[in-house]
């Protein structure tokens, strides 16, 4: 049996959203490839390093406002990809994405 090389704490779900995020100067956006509990795949033309702390805003296409992350922290970069933690949310906005999460329907990895 294969098992994943990463063992993940919470399952991640494939999706294709717009994000926003900022870090004092740092300012970009782009694309959420897969979005769990604690963080998410970006994919983006801005670079993010290691250890960078964002503030960023995820739009889904059912909601008229966007998610808020108060802050993330940047955990892997790879060329054009990125890893995000959720480091502190407001419980209305963790209480939304776990309702976004309740309604996929397939996860990755």
């Amino acid at each position: 049996m294969n098992k994943p090389l990463i063992e993940r704490k919470t399952p991640r779900y494939q999706m294709q959203v717009r994000i926003f995020f900022t870090a004092g100067e740092l300012e970009g956006e782009g694309v959420v490839q897969n979005l769990s509990k604690g963080g998410c795949c970006v994919q983006s033309d801005t670079g993010a390093p290691d250890g960078a702390e964002l503030n960023a805003w995820i739009y889904f296409p059912d909601y008229e406002w966007p998610l808020k992350v108060e802050q993330a922290v940047v955990r892997w970069h790879k060329e054009d990809q990125f890893g995000l933690q959720f480091v502190e949310l407001q419980p209305a906005q963790r209480e939304r994405l776990r309702t976004v999460l309740a309604g996929k329907k397939f996860q990755v990895g």
